[in-house]
């Protein structure tokens, strides 16, 4: 399967609509059928390949290829439709059932027939369903992100987000749908059999559905910032949808997307009980990039006076790790509080920083993993031990 699907790539890509300039070949093809050394390969789409083309009277014309979209010519010449993306021209040649058959070369081919004429895009859409690396989540609300389409006939419309609104432009070319935004690269969605639109978003799989009505302008959501009070006896003010790993997430998650898929994720009940066995408290921002957790631990006969005694230690528990870089500085004031603060850099090359606070007999270690400036900023001066 992977030797078809690497040939079968290499043919799309050295080929490209130079089709008969006639009315018999203008329009919308859909590809049904693959040879490759002689295999036939049909239901493409089971196969996880789909390739779609329109042939334009100009004599232009697009390709797209799983979501990507590739510009073409085409010419009629001697009764072959020569098809070119740039890499040469292939010749194709219309048969008496209407099909467009592409010989690229001996024992390998390709079937075009017309598409089905597909429904226009024009109307408003909510998006309904997310997934990522096999994780489906069906109640979108939980990942404090608003999406919404509005595509007016005239090929203008707006895309609404929780991030707000912005003015764009679209095109649809049988199920390939390319929305224009200002100041920004053009965005593919495919129109699915099912009637959703399929927008692919830095490897993330949004689903839009049609909506009865016009969706409303949504502004930035304005809500004061939760203040979150841990049972490790400190309350911390959390950036605006940050979320923390308790029981009630978990249980939110996994009615989301279900036990199997959230434990394969490692949300589930034994993340619960390592944060536990640990005395840490874990949160994490709406996108899941940045997080930060606070571990609460017996000081001893430690202070904030001999704090910097411990950094050999620290250092050597990093070193471990593989970690070489760490450093102790401070004491700075933040919040009215003072830490110390140690910085390193992690495994996966994130910069990370700790900050370390002794209080009422106990040693809490705050630890930020590619939180921005400002969101850092909020959650340490906000930070208070009770």
């Amino acid at each position: 399967m992977k030797r078809m699907l690497g040939i079968f790539m290499v043919l799309l890509l050295v080929t490209a609509p130079a089709i008969a300039q006639g009315a018999a070949v203008e329009g919308d093809w859909e590809l049904i059928c693959v040879v490759v050394d002689g295999i036939t390969y049909e239901d493409l789409d089971q196969q996880g390949l789909s390739m779609t083309m329109r042939l334009e009277a100009d004599g232009t014309g697009v390709q797209t290829i799983d979501d990507e979209v590739y510009p073409v010519t085409w010419v009629e010449a001697e009764g072959e439709i020569l098809i070119d993306d740039g890499g040469g021209p292939i010749p194709y040649i219309l048969q008496p059932d209407g099909a467009l058959l592409g010989e690229v070369s001996t024992g390998n081919s390709m079937t075009f027939v017309p598409a089905a004429a597909a429904d226009s895009v024009a109307g408003a859409w909510q998006m309904t369903v997310a997934q990522s690396e096999g994780i489906i989540i069906t109640d979108t609300s939980t990942l404090g992100i608003e999406l919404s389409l509005l595509l007016n006939e005239d090929g203008t419309g707006t895309l609404f987000s929780s991030e707000g609104d912005s003015a764009c432009t679209w095109t649809q070319s049988g199920a390939a749908v390319t929305i224009m935004m200002e100041d920004s690269q053009p965005q593919s969605f495919v129109l699915q059999g099912d009637g959703t639109l399929e927008w692919v978003v830095n490897g993330v799989t949004l689903i839009l559905t049609r909506t009865d009505g016009v969706p409303a302008a949504q502004a930035p959501e304005v809500s004061e910032n939760e203040a979150v009070v841990s049972e490790y006896g400190f309350r911390v003010e959390l950036p605006q949808d940050w979320v923390a790993i308790d029981s009630e997430y978990i249980a939110q998650i996994i009615e989301s997307v279900g036990e199997a898929i959230a434990s394969a994720n490692g949300l589930d009940q034994s993340l619960l009980d390592q944060l536990a066995a640990s005395n840490t408290s874990l949160y994490y921002a709406p996108d899941m990039t940045a997080n930060f957790n606070v571990v609460r631990e017996p000081a001893g006969n430690v202070t904030m006076d001999n704090f910097t005694a411990l950094e050999p230690s620290y250092q050597q528990l990093f070193t471990a790790q593989g970690i070489t870089d760490f450093k102790l500085s401070g004491p700075v004031e933040i919040g009215g509080n003072a830490y110390y603060m140690g910085t390193f850099t992690a495994l996966a090359g994130l910069e990370q920083t700790q900050y370390f606070c002794v209080a009422n007999g106990y040693i809490y270690t705050i630890t930020l993993t590619n939180v921005s400036d400002s969101d850092a900023q909020q959650i340490m001066e906000s930070f208070e031990i009770l």
